[in-house]
């Protein structure tokens, strides 16, 4: 087995098992071998289920009796996630205890056979848009020699992905935690709808707005995963009859730097040519999310303070300075102001829906592509000033439970990776896959091309 030539998509690996160039056990002990050489990607690392799990996939793609698409196929999860005798650590030193079950999304995918590499890195508490962390090291790309983010909170489930350690990585996301990175490294993300997958035995941050998705190198993987996860047959429509929708001079008030800005709107051409509607209309409620934000704060952070208030106050100086910090201001908004918090976030939802009408809303994922981490490292003030930014746009979909995914676009002259984000009403899950399934191929050829003229 030619180990430099193996692509770790869902259909390539496929493949290779059926045709016997590969099995699933020399496919875990690749991905184990190259986890093992990325300590700041995986946390914890579960060698021995995963080569009973690759030997027992081996033997049914022997007798040509495979379980599921992903039966062989290796993942990792993002340490929030309970593995019956692991500590979730939560990106933290701080917790010892080995969960006593194995959270209900994992446990699905190992029915199926998928085989579980181990537990990835993340911001501590997952309280991040960046993807550092002092305990467990910092998930980086390269390009060019010099070390650039993967973006967070779901750094080490984007980063194994990106380097080609697992085939697909669960996350969470909070404010933005699987869009971020999936836009930061080039990467397919998905944020589902809280409701739409089984969230238990996965470490909180903010229980109303915490939910779950997969990170991958394709939508098809994508799919595949929630197919698994959510019993759902998600089909491509036989026809372009559905509709997209930007807000234009919401867009273009947007502090984007320029190769984001340039890959939106070329993509926005690029749909049209090929026959998709795309329509330009006020998405009022985009404007005022923000607007509510910034007036109140942040409704993540401040339940965030209270799932971790007995550490905030026994344990302050164990926690990493930035993460302590930032929670530590987020108990200074008034009880009344978090009422309104909860109560406009319902009557955002419906205001949404309306405005949409079944539509399927397209912006950046980020605003810029991934900032060097000696830029986000300079100083505290620059740390912040990163991360609201890096949050800025995916907060809005998180803050209205909307459906979301990241695709990448194009590329800036540094060769990193822009993202378009498409998102839906809290719910219309399907629908946004569905939709996205039509319009990715134009978007990836997008992609493609800048790739091609990168390397050119």
């Amino acid at each position: 087995m030619k180990s430099s030539k193996i692509k770790m998509n869902i259909d390539d690996l496929q493949a290779g098992f059926r045709k016997k160039q590969f099995t699933p056990l020399d496919i875990a002990k690749f991905a184990l071998e190259k986890a093992k050489q990325h300590p700041e990607v995986f946390i914890q690392i579960c060698e021995t289920e995963a080569l009973l799990q690759a030997q027992q996939s081996t033997q049914r793609w022997l007798d040509h009796a495979p379980i599921s698409e992903l039966d062989g196929i290796p993942f990792g999860v993002k340490d929030l996630f309970d593995i019956e005798g692991y500590i979730t650590t939560r990106g933290s030193k701080l917790f010892t205890d080995p969960a006593n079950s194995t959270a209900p999304q994992v446990s699905e995918l190992l029915k199926f056979g998928a085989v579980l590499i181990g537990k990835t890195n993340l911001s501590e508490f997952a309280y991040s848009g960046l993807g550092l962390n002092p305990h467990f090291g910092t998930p980086t790309q390269k390009v060019d020699n010099r070390d650039y983010i993967t973006g967070g909170s779901s750094c080490g489930s984007a980063a194994a992905v990106m380097k080609g350690i697992v085939s697909f990585a669960l996350g969470t996301d909070t404010a933005g935690s699987i869009r971020i990175p999936s836009s930061y490294c080039g990467l397919v993300g998905f944020r589902a709808s809280s409701s739409r997958y089984d969230n238990s035995n996965i470490a909180p941050l903010s229980p109303s707005l915490d939910t779950t998705g997969p990170i991958c190198a394709s939508l098809k993987d994508v799919c595949y995963i929630d197919n698994l996860l959510n019993q759902n047959t998600t089909s491509v429509p036989q026809n372009t009859q559905f509709k997209l929708v930007f807000d234009k001079k919401f867009c273009n008030q947007l502090a984007m730097d320029e190769a984001t800005k340039n890959a939106f709107f070329t993509s926005i051409e690029a749909l049209r040519k090929h026959g998709i509607k795309v329509e330009n209309h006020r998405v009022n409620t985009l404007n005022q999310t923000l607007e509510l934000v910034n007036r109140i704060g942040w409704l993540g952070s401040i339940e965030a303070y209270v799932t971790y208030e007995d550490l905030i106050k026994q344990s302050l100086s164990s926690i990493d300075p930035l993460v302590a910090q930032r929670l530590k201001n987020s108990n200074r908004i008034e009880a009344a102001d978090v009422s309104r918090l909860y109560q406009q976030r319902e009557t955002l939802k419906r205001q949404l829906a309306k405005e949409l009408k079944g539509s399927t809303l397209l912006m950046p994922t980020t605003l810029t592509t991934a900032p060097l981490l000696s830029d986000i490292t300079q100083s505290v003030e620059s740390f912040n000033e990163h991360n609201l930014k890096a949050l800025r746009l995916t907060m809005i979909g998180s803050y209205l439970d909307c459906p979301g995914i990241a695709l990448p676009n194009g590329l800036n002259s540094n060769g990193l990776p822009t993202s378009l984000l498409l998102s839906q009403c809290s719910g219309n899950d399907t629908e946004l896959l569905r939709h996205a399934m039509t319009i990715e191929p134009f978007i990836t050829s997008l992609f493609n091309q800048a790739r091609g003229n990168n390397n050119g």
